[in-house]
């Protein structure tokens, strides 16, 4: 060894030496403080946070000698500790990790703290010391977003803690305690097995509607058959929309048929026939017909309560070209009924697989076709969340139209694929994971619960009826009003605020914003495994869904498109009608509290519901583009519609009791303020929404030249 390393090699001992000695002491130090009450640990105490550090504790009597126990600030700072203005330092209920959690401050929701009085704009005005304090490389972060998936956590953590089998009482706790055994026991094949063979009775091939139907049913277990049935709407009603589905490739029908215990010569017969549905030509196939599609929907329902209700207001519709279900009554026509059976059980095989994968991923590539999918979500920005949900934008929604419901309500259990394979140490969090897939309601209800307060509920009510009128009133008149065109348009839209309905995610059904029907629960057993649950609760969401068609229900009787625990808020509206949806996830500080005073709640929550309202004015085509340019100007092009809802928001929530300028701009300048990555973008999309900052900074504007108080 060379002298100067042997020298290099004696210095890093002789100073590992010592830190071992340093950290020797100081955790000696530690133990002995903490056994005595006067100090707290810092760390995790596990072992993978070996670390000793620690926070002595001050007794009141230490205080008084330091003269600041009657100091309201010094108490502040302290709370404070190191992180940014507007947070205070908290151990974390779960980790045991020191964090930065949000301040609660009520009955005035205005967070003094992170205002900068001196600032030249109002978004510093109001939230600049917060801004100051931290960074961002790209990207931004908002003040009133940037804890959504704590909160989402959060909620997470109180469905963990009810979690043990002894507790399992309903559907969604006996479908945990079924999966943690299941993943325990490594049983997901047997498991996957029992979910297959209750498909099986649902299929009969036996003649070319009586296969359109079994493809029905496989669809409405959100298999992929090669159709699926989604909902639309239509002049303001939902009906069955019969869609392209999949055609399955010949490795996938033939491991997944062998998996579940199928013969070789129905295997060879399903390939055979997914080969002719691939191969075939378009001019050899017929366009799908309303008498077959009305059949794919019949055999989706049929036998089950939802049978009684079918009738005359049933309406099916489906697109000129489906080109998955041509093939496959083509093929049908060609290679008659035994290979079409072959082909259906081997969609019920992939599906009972699929069911599988929403629990454990699948390894190898036994299934590709899994895989494939699992990537495709991932680059989706608005791919599949749960059965019936899409994944929610980060902070704001972009345009919610009747092609996002159409997606989200033909989500298939192939898209919920894990992405993480399970073990018994992780059985916990990949069934929490996939109950959170298959049961999307019952923690819509669960957030609800956790979030929104029985007293904040009640407060709500009067809010929503207030900012409804109030927001009629404003686009009546013509500082909003104006931004029509044709003033029939404008009294359209006026009418449509009046008659729009206020629903919250997961609210008691029933109550005012809640849906009115009971779900269907699905008829479990003591028996059924965890994949059978998935493909009973799949059948008995499609059939909830499904029953808005068939009694010709309201558009506010569709229950939410997006998590309950996002941040955020969506109008779902036609020409006839509109909808406001409020997520629990909303519902909570800077935006709510039950403690808030009338106007912190009106100027914050209300006017995000105002804001809702007056996105009925969303149809360009019926704008004064004169009026637009010149109310407007200030904000992007791209950003118009978001703009318009936005100053017609401001404009409602001013007209509620109590609110003046300086507490609408003090609000919205703190809900949309945030912090703006230093690093240029490129290729960014026109935005959507006003840019952060800005668009407090608009409002305040706005309200400073069309209103006095």
């Amino acid at each position: 060894m060379h002298e100067a390393q042997f020298g290099l090699l004696v210095s890093a001992c002789i100073a590992l030496f010592f830190a071992l000695i340093a950290h020797a002491t100081v955790c000696a130090e530690q133990h002995n403080c903490v056994d005595k009450g006067t100090c707290y640990r810092l760390g995790s105490n596990s072992f993978l946070d070996p670390s000793c550090s620690f926070r002595t504790t001050v007794t009141p009597a230490g205080f008084r000698l330091l003269n600041t126990s009657v100091q309201y600030e010094t108490m502040q700072l302290m709370n404070r500790g190191v992180c940014a203005p507007g947070l205070r330092q908290q151990v974390d209920s779960v980790t045991g990790n020191m964090a930065c959690v949000r301040k609660r401050v009520w009955p005035n929701a205005l967070v003094e703290e992170i205002c900068d009085p001196d600032a030249a704009t109002d978004h510093d005005r109001y939230c600049g010391k917060w801004i100051e304090a931290g960074s961002l490389a790209r990207g931004e972060q908002k003040w009133a977003w940037f804890d959504a998936e704590a909160t989402e956590r959060d909620v997470d953590n109180l469905v963990r803690a009810k979690g043990a089998s002894r507790m399992a009482t309903t559907d969604l706790g006996k479908f945990r305690a079924s999966c943690r055994t299941m993943v325990s026991s490594n049983s997901a094949g047997a498991s996957a097995k029992q979910a297959y063979d209750l498909l099986m009775p649902g299929l009969n091939v036996e003649s070319p509607e009586a296969a359109l139907e079994s493809v029905g049913f496989l669809a409405s277990h959100y298999c992929d058959a090669p159709a699926l049935v989604g909902l639309s709407m239509v002049g303001g009603r939902f009906t069955a929309d019969v869609l392209p589905g999949t055609v399955l490739s010949e490795r996938d029908l033939r491991n997944a048929l062998y998996v579940v215990g199928e013969s070789r010569a129905v295997r060879n017969e399903a390939i055979e026939f997914a080969a002719a549905m691939r191969n075939q030509l378009h001019t050899a196939m017929v366009p799908l017909t309303l008498e077959q599609a009305t059949a794919v929907v019949r055999g989706s329902y049929r036998g089950t309560w939802l049978q009684g209700y079918a009738g005359s207001s049933f309406v099916v519709t489906h697109p000129e070209i489906n080109y998955p279900l041509e093939r496959f009554v083509t093929t049908f026509n060609s290679h008659g009924a035994d290979k079409a059976a072959a082909y259906a059980k081997g969609v019920a095989a992939v599906c009972a697989l699929a069911a599988q994968s929403v629990v454990v991923r699948e390894t190898g590539l036994l299934l590709p076709f899994f895989s494939k999918r699992a990537s495709e979500q991932q680059s989706d920005a608005r791919g599949a969340a749960a059965l019936g949900r899409l994944v929610a934008p980060e902070e704001d929604f972009d345009a919610v139209t009747e092609q996002t419901l159409r997606n989200a309500s033909t989500v298939r259990l192939s898209s919920l694929a894990a992405l993480s394979s399970a073990s018994r140490a992780s059985a916990r969090e990949v069934c929490l994971a996939a109950a959170k897939r298959v049961f999307p309601d019952d923690f819509d209800r669960i957030a609800f619960n956790a979030l929104v307060t029985p007293a904040l509920y009640d407060r709500l009510e009067l809010l929503s009826d207030q900012v409804r009128e109030n927001s009629a009133v404003a686009l009546s008149q013509d500082t909003i009003g104006n931004i029509f065109a044709d003033y029939a348009d404008r009294s359209l839209a006026v009418n449509k605020i009046r008659a729009t309905k206020v629903r919250i995610a997961g609210a008691p059904r029933g109550t005012w914003a809640g849906v009115d029907r009971e779900f269907r629960r699905p008829s479990l057993t003591s028996d059924d495994s965890a994949l059978a649950i998935i493909i009973k609760q799949a059948r008995a969401i499609y059939l909830d869904r499904l029953l808005l068609v068939a009694t010709d229900a309201g558009i506010c009787e569709h229950p939410a498109l997006f998590p309950g625990t996002s941040r955020n808020a969506y109008l779902l509206f036609t020409t006839a009608s509109a909808c406001s949806m409020l997520l629990p996830g909303l519902i909570v500080p800077p935006f709510a509290d039950e403690r808030y005073d009338d106007v912190s709640l009106g100027t914050r929550l209300g006017f995000v519901i105002a804001h809702e309202f007056m996105h009925v004015t969303a149809y360009q085509n019926q704008w004064n583009q004169i009026y637009r340019q010149a109310l407007l100007n200030s904000y992007p092009d791209s950003t118009h519609v978001e703009a318009i809802a936005d100053v017609g928001a401001a404009a409602a929530a001013m007209r509620l009791p109590g609110v003046t300028n300086e507490t609408m701009c003090a609000s919205v300048s703190q809900l949309f303020c945030g912090r703006i990555g230093w690093m240029p973008s490129w290729n960014d999309a026109p935005p959507w929404h006003p840019p952060t900052n800005l668009r407090g900074d608009n409002v305040c504007a706005f309200l400073r030249t069309e209103f006095t108080r």
